[in-house]
């Protein structure tokens, strides 16, 4: 079993909304393309949220059997573009049901999946952000209680992981998913780096970051985690390998 993570697929849902403006000539069939040729119906992947751009469930189904349709068990995260996605854990469950390749979503809670036992949030801007991009994807407003909230929601699902981890006999392979980066190039600590590596998971993976904007992204190791970015432009279109169990 090897784990794979890939964000931003930004599928187009029923709305059609493409990505030619962003430069992305033809997706999602790049993307199709290599996921297919490399994952096998034994791996895991990280779905790091911005799945789609459907605003309400009924807009997303065929982006959910898109993602079904590839091979590979799928762990859902919710990135910030993903408003089909609402607070009701029960509803959530219910309408991923059908798609029986997704084995799990975090939201307030942990995944585990062979030896991975994945933990994270879908985070904010951080105050200590360098400047972002202008754009649609990557200029968020700064908002302290959405770092807040982010915060508590990131330690509820690591202390899930903790539980689980209790739990269970045999090695365990700690692994942080998160849509937003939790560190950026310029080193400043962040309320979310602060979370994640007190946890000490063995890597980070985390999406969000497109373009110009990749480059401001934490890539390499920090205390002891390997920081990961998988955003689908950064990646090459292509899910990133993150471990072989």
């Amino acid at each position: 079993m090897r784990l794979f993570a890939i964000g931003d697929t930004h599928l187009p849902s029923t709305r059609k909304k493409d990505m030619d403006r962003f430069g992305w000539a033809g997706h999602p069939e790049p993307l199709r393309q290599a996921w297919d040729a490399q994952v096998t119906a034994a791996d895991v992947v990280i779905v790091a949220g911005d799945i789609s751009w459907a605003t309400r469930p009924t807009e997303v189904l065929e982006d959910l059997a898109w993602l079904d349709a590839r091979p590979g068990k799928k762990v859902f995260l919710r990135g910030n573009h993903d408003f089909w996605w609402g607070d009701s854990t029960a509803k959530l469950k219910k309408l991923l049901e059908p798609y029986t390749s997704v084995v799990g979503f975090i939201q307030n809670c942990a995944v585990e999946v062979g030896p991975y036992v994945i933990a994270g949030s879908r985070l904010w801007t951080a105050p200590e952000a360098p400047p972002m991009p202008v754009g649609e994807m990557g200029d968020e407003e700064q908002k302290p209680d959405y770092i807040e909230r982010e915060v508590n929601r990131l330690s509820l699902s690591i202390k899930d992981a903790q539980a689980r981890e209790a739990r269970r006999a045999g090695s365990t392979v700690r692994v942080c998913a998160v849509h937003f980066p939790p560190l950026y190039t310029n080193g400043l600590e962040t309320a979310f780096s602060r979370v994640v590596e007190a946890w000490r998971p063995s890597l980070c993976v985390y999406g969000h970051l497109h373009g110009a904007g990749i480059g401001v992204g934490f890539q390499g190791e920090r205390a002891g985690v390997r920081y990961v970015l998988a955003s689908c432009d950064a990646a090459g279109f292509k899910p990133v390998l993150l471990h072989e169990g």
